[in-house]
């Protein structure tokens, strides 16, 4: 019934539901934003959405939306638990162990891989900037992460689009292990190309340069 409630808003408010919904999440609000992103790559499978552009609202709400969690939790510290609106959402316990997962591993690689590992997508931006890690180290790991997650999320949604159930299942059930693997078969794919188009213009360019001469 959820799925396919967000499915008819996605029909309704498109793209701007898919920016807001992953932004929120990742300024440290526990909304499902990965579900919104992956029924919106089902949708756009279908062909009601166009695709890139889905995965750009993805990945500029997820950035903005990190950056903002960042700069909360930079400008209010350990406070940044009690505010209004986020005290309610997040359990003491699972704080500590967010920000003790941060602490004992680099920065820059908690920010990167969280994107894929539901709690602490939602807790690294605003522990990021608790801990008061530079914000270009940050902001460069949160946009390849980003970039990574949305990419994998896409594929999943795409390539399932036929059963929208199932999509989301593989998606929440995957966890970091499963996703990483989408994102090796699409960073592979995709050098695989950059190489292949490269290979061909240089042999184009030297088919023309022979050919002067």
């Amino acid at each position: 019934m959820f799925v396919h409630t967000i499915e008819h808003l996605l029909k309704i408010i498109g793209l701007p539901l898919v920016f807001f919904g992953v932004g929120i999440e990742s300024m440290g609000v526990p909304i499902p934003g990965e579900t919104v992103l992956v029924i919106a790559a089902v949708v756009a499978g279908r062909g009601t959405l166009v695709p890139w552009q889905v995965a750009l609202c993805a990945w500029g709400g997820a950035v903005i939306g990190d950056n903002i969690g960042y700069a909360l939790g930079r400008h209010y510290g350990e406070r940044f638990w009690t505010l209004p609106g986020i005290r309610h959402f997040h359990h003491p316990k699972r704080v500590a162990q967010a920000e003790s997962f941060f602490t004992r591993r680099r920065g820059w690689v908690v920010v990167f891989l969280a994107r894929f590992v539901a709690i602490l997508r939602i807790f690294a931006g605003p522990i990021a900037g608790i801990s008061r890690m530079h914000w270009r180290s940050f902001l460069l790991a949160n946009a390849l992460g980003g970039a990574c997650w949305v990419a994998a999320v896409m594929a999943v949604g795409l390539l399932v689009g036929s059963n929208l159930n199932r999509a989301v299942k593989i998606v929440e059930s995957a966890g970091y292990a499963g996703l990483a693997v989408v994102v090796l078969i699409v960073l592979g794919a995709a050098a695989l190309w950059f190489f292949r188009e490269r290979r061909r213009r240089n042999e184009e360019r030297e088919g023309r340069e022979s050919g002067s001469n």
